[in-house]
C-alpha cells in the first residue's frame, strides 16, 4: 500500500504520519505528493502492515512494535 493511499484512507496529517513510518515529515511529504519519488518496498510493506493492524484492532492506535515497554 502507497503512504499517499494510507493517509487518505484514515485522514491522517503528515506528521502522524510521519510519526508511524519513522521517517521525516519532508519525506512524507514527497512520498504523498505526487512527484517522481517513490517510497522504498520497506515502506510499503508497513503502509500495509499497519493498514492490516488497523482494520484488525478497529482504530487507529500506534501498534506494540512502535510503543516502548517498560
Amino acid at each position: 500500500m502507497h503512504p499517499r493511499v494510507l493517509r487518505e484512507k484514515y485522514n491522517l496529517s503528515l506528521s502522524l504520519l510521519a510519526f508511524y513510518l519513522a521517517c521525516d515529515r519532508r519525506t512524507v511529504e514527497r512520498y504523498c505528493s505526487h512527484a517522481s519519488e517513490d517510497p522504498r518496498p520497506a515502506i510499503f510493506l508497513l503502509c500495509q502492515l499497519l493498514d492490516f493492524y488497523w482494520q484488525s484492532v478497529g482504530r487507529i492506535q500506534p501498534p506494540p512494535f512502535l510503543t516502548p515497554s517498560l
